[in-house]
């Protein structure tokens, strides 16, 4: 994928618009995100997550809805795989 290509940079941007109007949490983690940070700027920053992984299913690196809200050390820390529990939370609270 190429993270440089207009496609990619259209979706990224109509992510970011979706995700903070709606204040959406890290769908990871579950927890708040600062959408006063620039996106992927920081570990706590806002940064898109290919639910289905682009590995696994590249036809989906430019359908939005495969597109969700994560931290950027929520989603680096994923990376592209797919066994992970969406939602749990990294610790018993």
């Amino acid at each position: 994928m190429s993270r440089t290509t207009t496609a990619w940079r259209r979706i990224r941007k109509l992510a970011w618009e979706r995700d903070k109007k709606n204040n959406a949490v890290c769908h990871l983690c579950l927890q708040p995100i600062d959408y006063t940070l620039p996106p992927s700027s920081c570990e706590s920053a806002w940064e898109p997550d290919h639910i289905m992984v682009f590995k696994d299913h590249p036809e989906l690196e430019l359908d939005l809805m495969n597109i969700a809200a994560s931290h950027r050390r929520c989603n680096r820390a994923r990376g592209s795989r797919n066994d992970i529990e969406v939602g749990r939370h990294s610790r018993i609270w």
